[in-house]
């Protein structure tokens, strides 16, 4: 049996997704009698699960509560033993471990591996399509796709770092093939779906890694016996449970998990915006105000309008993004949108920081 024939449960998560979309019902008409049986064998397990699969009103997996709870109460209890931990390392170098349990026909996660997202259900930086990097309208992004996360992937699936990892591809799958497109497949989902839990380690949490992000969000992650989640607030009947995976910028969180923050309002500036920003070096990008001379603050204002510039000069030149991927189409038209957006609140920041200081000294001009 090959890699795609193993996540045979997207093409039923489709089939549900449209006919439940074309019969207007609630959230409960989104989750598939896969994904029930997988919550039903969490349960059998020894799982505590007040929460259910659902999708938005734009198709989006998540948790929903399936009823009323209070503050401190737990959400989800995930028993150690259906916990898949691998070498805290390059994503590409632990991803092998993922592969034998995905190859296992007998794998004691077999019905949490079946609900895992196909190779269209997962987008990183590891599998970017190749037609859609340049529309990413950005060296550095461009760069970090081709020259970081892919070629690492490629390198690693060609054999080229087996010196750094604990099980290679062969040793987890034997004599088994897998392309470079599936093994890209599989390294995204190693990547975008672990947690930090214990010293070393990421491991795969059935059904916590199903929970989206919020950056908001106020629910607590607690590993002290089981892995739980921990309500940080009430929460009524139906409402999503999400997690927050970081404080991360839109270009990290687009490159690790395919997706853009849409509830910071103004958007905070892409990383390779920041002033302070330096490729492959890490290091915590402030958002306070630039705070300087006025020779400063007018050199970042020079600064800002030609990043900004040359992001519009790119996308002219690209003309209209391809369709061949909708998706992918259309994160990278909201990329643009939220790019432009934080770097004309950066702008006018600046701005309103020098008028200030022109109407303290005299009426300096900007």
């Amino acid at each position: 049996m090959d890699l795609k024939s193993r996540f045979r449960g997207l093409g039923l998560f489709v089939a549900v997704l449209a006919l439940a979309s074309v019969l207007g019902r609630g959230t409960d008409a989104y989750i598939t009698n896969e994904e029930q049986s997988f919550l039903d064998w969490v349960i059998s397990e020894g799982g505590e699960l007040r929460v259910t699969i659902g999708r938005d009103a734009k198709g989006v997996r998540g948790l929903y509560t399936k009823q009323p709870v209070k503050k401190g109460e737990v959400l989800i209890s995930i028993p150690e033993h259906l916990v898949l931990s691998v070498k805290n390392a390059a994503a590409a170098e632990a991803t092998p471990q993922l592969l034998r349990e995905v190859y296992s026909p007998c794998s004691r996660l077999r019905p949490y591996l079946d609900t895992l997202p196909g190779p269209d259900g997962v987008l990183t930086a590891y599998n970017w399509p190749d037609e859609y990097v340049k529309y990413l309208a950005d060296p550095v992004m461009e760069e970090q796709v081709t020259n970081s996360f892919k070629l690492h992937a490629k390198y690693t699936w060609l054999g080229n770092n087996d010196e750094e990892m604990e099980v290679t591809i062969p040793e987890a799958i034997g004599r088994a093939n897998i392309s470079l497109a599936d093994w890209e497949h599989m390294v995204s989902l190693l990547s975008s779906r672990t947690f930090t839990i214990r010293k070393g380690a990421l491991s795969l949490v059935p059904v916590l890694d199903l929970a989206n992000h919020d950056v908001r969000d106020v629910n607590q992650l607690d590993n002290s016996s089981k892995v739980r989640l921990i309500a940080g607030k009430d929460l009524g009947a139906g409402e999503e449970v999400t997690i927050t995976y970081g404080g991360l910028r839109n270009d990290e969180l687009l490159l690790y998990y395919g997706f853009l923050d849409t509830v910071t309002e103004p958007p905070r500036l892409f990383s390779m915006d920041h002033r302070a920003y330096k490729l492959y070096e890490a290091k915590q990008l402030s958002d306070a105000p630039m705070e300087g001379t006025p020779e400063e603050l007018r050199a970042e204002l020079a600064r800002l309008r030609g990043v900004l510039a040359a992001l519009e000069e790119r996308l002219a030149a690209l003309g209209p993004i391809p369709q061949t991927r909708p998706y992918v189409a259309s994160v990278l038209a909201s990329t643009h949108d939220v790019r432009r957006r934080a770097l004309h609140a950066e702008i006018g920041r600046v701005e309103r920081k020098l008028q200030e200081g022109s109407n303290g000294s005299g009426g300096e001009e900007l």
